[in-house]
């Protein structure tokens, strides 16, 4: 952005000191100024005192200048495209890069929230089996009343459901 600045300013010193005359110098290194039909050198006209050759030499080179001027902006104009261009492609992905990101922390997300739920699950599901085999054992044991043994069916119910729903989580 910063080069496509100076570039532009470059343009338009060009441009404004260039205004409606154009100076010319010759191959011999004489400097004229030409505007539209007339021909000054020294501030002086000398449109009529130049021969037919040294005019067209004259205008030979202001063709030159002016073709030269022209490639010039014609290129300017490309790499301003070019660097335009490259600007976009340059946003474009970053906006991909940060899209991508976002994604990625979703899955991690994802993940780390079905790890939880297996290891929520692997625990409720050890907790019940701990208990199912220490009611087990009581009850095979006798040191069970029938209000123990329905206590214990109650709260192994409760567990069962927790485990159900951790399962169901997965």
């Amino acid at each position: 952005m910063k080069f496509q600045n100076i570039i532009m300013c470059f343009s338009l010193v060009l441009m404004l000191s260039c205004g409606s005359s154009e100076r010319v110098i010759t191959d011999e290194g004489k400097v004229y100024e030409v505007k539209g039909n007339t021909i000054k050198n020294d501030g002086n006209n000398v449109t009529k005192n130049l021969s037919a050759e040294e005019k067209e030499a004259i205008n030979t080179v202001l063709e030159r200048k002016e073709n030269a001027k022209k490639a010039f902006d014609k290129k300017q104009k490309e790499l301003e495209d070019a660097i335009e261009e490259q600007e976009n492609i340059q946003e474009a992905a970053e906006n991909k890069q940060k899209e991508l990101e976002e994604e990625l922390e979703t899955l991690e997300d994802s993940l780390k929230e079905s790890q939880d739920a297996r290891d929520n699950y692997a625990t409720i599901k050890a907790r019940y089996n701990d208990k199912r085999n220490k009611f087990k054992k009581l009850k095979k044991e006798g040191k069970l009343s029938p209000n123990d043994i329905e206590d214990w069916k109650e709260k192994l119910e409760k567990i069962k459901e927790d485990v159900n729903e951790a399962k169901n989580k997965l």
